[in-house]
């Protein structure tokens, strides 16, 4: 269970895939490292100083050289952490749109319920989301919870607590934002349990919090992974998308 200080104990660790969000990693890190024993941050190709404050910040820090995008830094960071016996691997994001003070949350839902995976759902303060965002979401709603064969809140919150078993079992293909998607659907193929647990729904505006997701090619990629899908359920399974 969840210690009653809000801490981890030694059986969860933090994730936080970075690109050039120097002015924010260092308050992520410092207030994940208030729950989670060790927070891994991947600088996917940042031009600014990422890396070194997030490093100064108390996190283990992996450098990909060149941008490749959030999966791709999801998937590098998953293959190092893996190589210790944690339990399970919670990601958020590194620009404050996550408040790493609810990583407690995510946890004891796991305790409770035992899922796969636990996704951090805002949708009960959906009007805060910007309206393009929103409907994007909507849509991905739909789509991804009749693929993974289960209702899912909110697939495309990137704050989430993903057990072992789902990480060491199913291989992932994808580089960019349809790299949760493709877990999702995947794991649900599987017959895994995914869960939601309610957070608060924050979104900026300003430069200093500036969202790399782009909504309609990132969309795109998410659509597509639902239309693979829709093969992989048939049987017809491409070596590059098996489940």
């Amino acid at each position: 269970m969840v210690d009653p200080s809000g801490a981890s104990p030694q059986r969860f660790c933090g994730l936080i895939p970075a690109y050039n969000v120097a002015r924010t990693i260092p308050q992520v890190v410092e207030q994940a490292r208030q729950h989670l024993p060790v927070v891994l941050v991947v600088d996917d190709g940042s031009q600014d100083e990422t890396a070194h404050l997030a490093r100064e910040s108390g996190a283990t820090v992996l450098s990909i050289p060149k941008n490749q995008g959030k999966g791709r830094a999801l998937r590098s960071g998953f293959k190092d952490l893996l190589q210790e016996p944690w339990e399970g691997i919670i990601t958020l994001d590194g620009d404050l749109q996550h408040d790493p003070a609810e990583i407690p949350k995510l946890i004891e839902e796991y305790d409770k319920t035992r899922p796969a995976i636990v996704i951090g759902s805002r949708m009960a303060e959906a009007e805060k989301i910007p309206g393009i965002r929103y409907w994007t979401n909507r849509v991905g709603v739909f789509c991804i919870s009749w693929a993974a064969g289960q209702p899912l809140a909110d697939t495309q919150s990137g704050f989430r607590l993903y057990g072992r078993e789902v990480l060491e079992s199913i291989p992932l293909w994808t580089s960019r934002y349809d790299t949760e998607t493709e877990i999702l659907i995947k794991a649900g193929m599987r017959g895994m349990k995914i869960t939601c647990v309610q957070i608060k729904t924050i979104y900026y505006e300003d430069e200093l919090h500036h969202s790399s997701f782009r909504p309609f090619p990132d969309t795109f990629l998410i659509c597509m992974v639902f239309l693979k899908s829709l093969f992989w359920r048939r049987g017809r399974y491409l070596r590059d998308f098996e489940i």
